[in-house]
């Protein structure tokens, strides 16, 4: 049964229609797509996007623990800072991708609502001796993003004075007319995006107060049809998508985010670094550029040269490219740039190119414009 969203049957009233996408339910379209892709692209778009848990980390040990455990360097991170980072098996297979933001007194990670329970048995398994307490706080806090380039504007209208957060993961509360929330700068894109978490018993209110607050900067709600577009466009894979716990972490491409390349050991540290050293992985997450018109589906097959080389994960039209397009793993072999393969489908086979990830980039200051522009 698919997982439904704090805000479900909230969000706007009757005519909000609700679709499946991967494990959840979701708020599919408020409006034109075109609207909704145009705000994610030029404005400050309004999404729902609790589908995300935040477990808390406290006790004396807590960064010493975490920083042996997980990919990234997390001793330089100081009170307001964050930083992306995955926590593998020994065998350098993903649990789960990893938001770590540091205050004062813990460190706070946030990941997909249904690896919480995942991470924190991980957590607890490793803990022996450790000054650490795990607090999984799987529904308590709503988490509403804001994407675009006018964010920022319109949270500092809202807050009255300015909003700056200077670098990704970079973290600090306000008060928005009132209403508390913490603010976290990242983006579900690679562009101009916040985060704002706040009290699961307030999310309607303030999911009311960003939506109107929007409205004045080419902004509002917009559904997961035009968000998982762009992130499509943007090369940016989801976990139960593009990856599962038997995905190895190389073939994401999130180890350029994720995995610090000074800070010495950590679990499944010992494959990556042979990875790296000594070969490549067998395969790797791609863009695909689909031809005609079709999106291709998720699980439709790659073949190069009448051989199987790996399958689809997601596929939408780029209103950017004015293309179909499609990300999914492609096979030692077959993934680099450039080469042609073929997808197969229900009604025969469509050609394709391999690409790099990202297919559009979404600056900070604008439109989303093709990668290799």
């Amino acid at each position: 049964m698919a997982i439904t969203l704090l805000l479900h049957g909230k969000h706007g009233g009757p005519a909000v229609r609700y679709e499946p996408l991967g494990a959840w339910l979701v708020p599919w379209r408020f409006g034109a797509f075109e609207d909704e892709y145009r705000a994610l692209r030029d404005g400050a778009a309004l999404i729902d996007y609790s589908t995300q848990a935040l477990l808390e980390c406290r006790g004396a040990d807590r960064v010493s623990f975490l920083h042996r455990l997980l990919t990234n360097d997390l001793r330089r991170l100081a009170p307001g800072g964050g930083a992306r980072a995955a926590l593998l098996t020994p065998s350098a297979k993903l649990l789960a991708e990893l938001l770590v933001l540091a205050d004062a007194e813990a460190l706070w990670l946030l990941c997909d609502l249904p690896r919480a329970a995942v991470v924190a048995q991980a957590l607890e398994h490793y803990r022996f001796s450790d000054q650490v307490t795990v607090t999984n706080h799987e529904r308590r806090k709503a988490v509403l993003a804001l994407e675009g380039p006018r964010t920022l504007e319109l949270l500092t209208h809202l807050a009255g004075t300015a909003v700056s957060l200077a670098a990704p993961s970079d973290h600090a509360t306000a008060s928005l007319q009132g209403l508390p929330v913490w603010l976290v700068r990242h983006s579900l894109i690679g562009g101009s995006g916040v985060l704002c978490l706040v009290d699961a018993e307030q999310a309607e209110a303030a999911w009311d107060l960003l939506k109107w607050g929007g409205r004045a900067v080419t902004g509002g709600p917009v559904g997961w049809e035009a968000l998982n577009t762009a992130r499509i466009e943007a090369g940016v894979p989801w976990f139960g998508l593009e990856m599962d716990d038997a995905t190895l972490l190389p073939e994401t491409g999130l180890e350029a985010l994720t995995v610090s390349q000074t800070k010495g050991c950590y679990v499944g540290q010992e494959i990556i670094a042979r990875m790296q050293t000594y070969g490549s992985p067998s395969k790797k997450l791609m863009g695909l550029l689909v031809e005609g018109q079709a999106a291709a589906d998720p699980g439709d097959r790659i073949v190069k040269d009448g051989n199987d080389a790996g399958w689809v994960t997601s596929g939408c039209y780029s209103p950017a490219l004015r293309r179909s397009i499609a990300m999914g793993y492609v096979k030692r072999g077959a993934y680099e740039p450039g080469m042609s393969v073929e997808i197969v489908r229900a009604g025969g086979r469509v050609a394709a190119t391999v690409a790099e990830r990202p297919l559009v980039t979404f600056p900070a200051s604008g439109a989303g414009t093709p990668a290799d522009a």
